[in-house]
């Protein structure tokens, strides 16, 4: 046999076999490339649909992926606000059920009758009073983290969630709870942050107990809440993006028996959007109504 010879085939035809390999992945008619180049263009119409409405979602938001189908999950809430307990154990003081009761001076504790969360006033003052840089938001978050575990009133299982601005001068940090790697926004922990320290404190927390016995239903799209949102928006300005979350939310319904002084509801997943001035907003992602 020709050893030369056959070697110089086999090479020949490592090389042809290799630019046919080539050509599929790269080429114009590639499956690997189409879907990528598919979604920068799908990306662009939706920013320019977006943008003819009066809301801008610039290139460094994400729009995350449709999330496989979800399910209902059930939450539980003391009907006493615990941090009136909290207050009991921390200062000492008797947590009567009412609107204010007793704190340190630089404190002013009192629970809002039409939401029902706790309203901490600290007023930048005592041990809430520090220099916070707001251009900075992870000092921002750390300032407000470092002040809830100061004072124990950062919940079991908070975690961080998000940081949007509360009016000129102010940032908001939130803390909610988690399942399985979601955040659940009908429970929360906002702490308003000024540069001279932690201004105010709002909770009002659930804690996510299992998944109703419902079977998973398809998710809508983000994209889908989004125009919604700016079909919605009436606002003569532009308004820009600053966030869209999948979630779980539900907004609290209270009724008259209660067992234990426990309530519990059905929470849906949500897409929660951001906006850059603060504004939140929940769309269904099951049905693509508003949720309040």
């Amino acid at each position: 046999m020709d050893w030369p010879r056959a070697r110089a085939i086999l090479l020949a035809a490592f090389a042809v076999v290799n630019l046919i390999l080539a050509y599929s992945i790269w080429g114009t008619g590639s499956v690997f490339v189409g879907p990528a180049v598919a979604s920068r263009q799908t990306a662009q119409q939706l920013r320019e649909s977006l943008l003819e409405r009066g809301l801008v979602l610039p290139i460094t938001v994400t729009v995350p992926r449709t999330p496989n189908p979800m399910r209902f999950l059930y939450v539980e809430a003391p009907l006493t606000p615990d941090s009136l307990e909290w207050a009991g154990e921390f200062y000492g003081t008797t947590p009567f059920q009412r609107a204010e009761i007793a704190t340190p001076s630089h404190l002013r504790l009192m629970v809002n009758p039409e939401t029902h969360a706790t309203e901490l006033w600290a007023n930048a003052t005592g041990p809430a009073a520090r220099e916070v840089q707001l251009d900075n938001e992870e000092l921002v978050r750390k300032a407000a983290e470092d002040y809830l575990r100061q004072i124990a009133f950062m919940p079991p299982g908070a975690r961080f969630s998000a940081i949007y601005p509360a009016g000129e001068d102010r940032l908001v940090a939130e803390f909610v709870p988690f399942f399985e790697g979601v955040p659940v926004y009908s429970g929360y922990v906002r702490v308003e942050v000024s540069a001279r320290g932690i201004e105010k404190v709002t909770r009002l927390w659930v804690v996510p107990r299992y998944y109703t016995d419902a079977p998973p239903k398809d998710v809508r799209p983000a994209s889908e809440a989004l125009l919604r949102l700016a079909g919605r928006l009436s606002s003569t300005e532009m308004l820009t993006v600053k966030e869209i979350q999948v979630g779980y939310y539900a907004g609290r319904a209270f009724s008259l028996a209660h067992p234990d002084d426990v309530h519990g509801w059905d929470t849906v997943p949500v897409w929660r959007i951001t906006l850059d001035d603060g504004q939140i907003f929940y769309v269904n992602a099951f049905n693509g109504e508003w949720e309040s």
